[in-house]
């Protein structure tokens, strides 16, 4: 968890100010994440998906990046009974990591983990989503967003996080060279959705900006 300049620090304190107290296991793994540099999503961006999930009341829930769990587990703790979220992360270390947050948890019979690449995973998912979460590879957010068409079902919601990448999307002024490919592509991605029909979105600037994208159905054209 890290402090991002999309808005000013003095707001952004505010607004954690103003989020319930969290549990020890949330505390914990926010305090893990920032002495090892896992990414993860802020406090107030995981009490926004608790809030998504409530609202929405999804059966199936897919997340992309699951990193440590932190995201999981807001998740996982708003779902109703019956309910079920899969979960995929790339690399076997933040994995395992996870698992042992599920349990710790107590919410592993909620969550399906799955340790590969989404790009290779996704095409062979059986499972449609009624909400798919996205906090992988910034770079890879339009590949992940063609895939995911055939499992999001109408009337579903895509949520990614980081869209705004530290603020560097709005001027394309950014601290590395290296990075001016997902800067763009981020960029263009942004952009493109504004003519997209099958969905209605919005940028909401919390964190480093989470995007949330209505897939349309037939009914509601």
């Amino acid at each position: 968890m890290f402090m991002k300049d999309v808005l000013g620090a003095d707001l952004q304190n505010f607004l954690k100010s103003l989020l319930p107290e969290r549990d020890l296991l949330l505390t914990e793994m926010e305090k893990y994440a920032q002495e090892n540099h896992v990414s993860i999503v802020e406090p107030e961006v995981g009490q926004l998906l608790s809030l998504l999930i409530k609202i929405t009341r999804p059966k199936n829930v897919l997340e992309i990046g699951t990193a440590i769990g932190y995201s999981t587990i807001w998740m996982a703790r708003a779902l109703e009974i019956g309910s079920q979220i899969t979960t995929i992360e790339l690399l076997p270390g933040r994995y395992k990591q996870a698992l042992k947050n599920f349990q710790k948890a107590g919410l592993h019979d909620k969550i399906k983990s799955i340790n590969g690449d989404a790009r290779e995973i996704l095409p062979n998912l059986q499972e449609n989503y009624d909400f798919i979460f996205l906090d992988a590879a910034k770079g890879q957010y339009p590949e992940f967003f063609k895939l995911t068409p055939q499992i999001l079902k109408p009337g579903g919601l895509l949520v990614f996080d980081n869209v705004l990448i530290n603020g560097w999307v709005i001027d394309l002024k950014f601290p590395e060279r290296r990075k001016k490919t997902m800067v763009y592509r981020m960029r263009n991605f942004l952009e493109e959705l504004k003519n997209n029909k099958d969905y209605l979105t919005s940028i909401i600037p919390l964190g480093d900006g989470v995007l949330l994208c209505w897939k349309k159905g037939e009914e509601n054209e």
